[in-house]
């Protein structure tokens, strides 16, 4: 994973297996960290990764004390994270496209207005995603029944989404709020 990466950087080998001990005690604890912030195993990946590379880079000032390590990762970890946050342009909110009435009672028409505007969305997307996107927001399936129905795993699923999302994100982020018609 990201370790070898943060070791390249120490010469001194007791640091190197400092840092080891350090990662193995605590990357899972980081990851949920900025996970629970990011939403996003990648970004929070990126966001423990630069957490271990400034404790190696202040080693020699940081006292082995475990709750000392563990809180200046901790405090690092979550500061990186709201940073990375920020950075990132704002979303279309997906609850606001495929929702859940308030009640049984379902409004047709509402209905037809949201499956016509999931299709003029599908539309500007390559066949890879827009398949996976009007299953999943159409036909209200989940990733096992996607999977099976295209024979690609769940992961891949995911990801098709993530990306089917973002160019539809930045399609509407280009034109404007709405989908035009």
């Amino acid at each position: 994973m990201m370790l070898p990466l943060i070791l390249a950087i120490i010469e001194d080998a007791d640091d190197r297996e400092l840092i080891t001990e350090y990662y193995n005690r605590h990357r899972f604890t980081l990851l949920h960290v900025a996970q629970s912030i990011l939403h996003d195993h990648g970004l929070a990946e990126d966001a423990v990764q630069e957490a271990f590379l400034r404790l190696a880079k202040n080693i020699k000032n940081v006292r082995p004390d475990r709750r000392e390590v563990r809180s200046f990762l901790t405090t690092i970890t979550r500061n990186t994270a709201c940073d990375i946050l920020k950075q990132r342009k704002p979303m279309l909110s997906w609850d606001a496209l495929v929702y859940e009435p308030a009640d049984d009672r379902v409004n047709v028409e509402e209905q037809i207005v949201q499956d016509d505007m999931i299709e003029r969305l599908a539309q500007t997307l390559p066949i890879i995603y827009s398949t996976v996107f009007l299953l999943r927001y159409k036909h209200d399936c989940g990733d096992r029944t996607i999977a099976a129905l295209l024979d690609i795993s769940e992961a891949t699923v995911r990801k098709r989404l993530q990306r089917a999302k973002e160019k539809i994100t930045e399609e509407v982020m280009k034109k404007g709020v709405g989908c035009g018609a």
